[in-house]
Formats: C-alpha cells, structure tokens, sequence
C-alpha cells in the first residue's frame, strides 16, 4: 500500500479527537513535543504587578494628552458619579 506523509500543527482542543480518530483507522502517527509557547506582548501583565501599573499610568498619561488637544471627550464628574 502507497503511503503519504503529512504534517500538521493540531490545536489542544481537537488533539484528543484527532488521535482517536488516527487510531481508529489504523493510521500510524509520530507525536513531536510541543514547544514552550512564549507569552504574547500584547497579553495583559498581572494586575499586581509592577510592569500592570506602570502600563496603567502610561495609558492614562496618553489620554491626558489627547484631551489637553481636544481630541478626547471625558466624562464630567456628574456624569462619571452616576455610572457608580
């Protein structure tokens, strides 16, 4: 029997189902370990944490910014109170 090969990166989710179904068919299969995915920058830090914090500050100093040149509207202080 003519054999082909194929390669596939299959997510976490479906995994349990793809070898089930391999075994079912009788389909021989090689796992290869899974690298260490790194953490994505875009992520969000721990709220307790240092870099969190310092991301809060900087996102609030930007938004100063952008209302000093009148390119953000922000809440009035009534307006902010009755959200609470």
């Amino acid at each position: 029997m003519a054999t082909h090969q194929i390669t596939a990166n299959i997510p976490d989710a479906y995994y349990d189902t793809v070898v089930t179904m391999f075994k079912g068919l009788g389909i021989d299969y090689n796992v290869k370990p899974k690298k260490a995915a790194k953490a994505p920058k875009s992520s969000q830090p721990e709220p307790d944490s240092k870099e969190y914090i310092l991301n809060s500050i900087c996102q609030g100093m930007k938004e100063v910014r952008l209302w000093e040149q009148g390119k953000l509207q922000l809440p009035t202080l009534e307006e902010a109170l009755n959200e609470l």
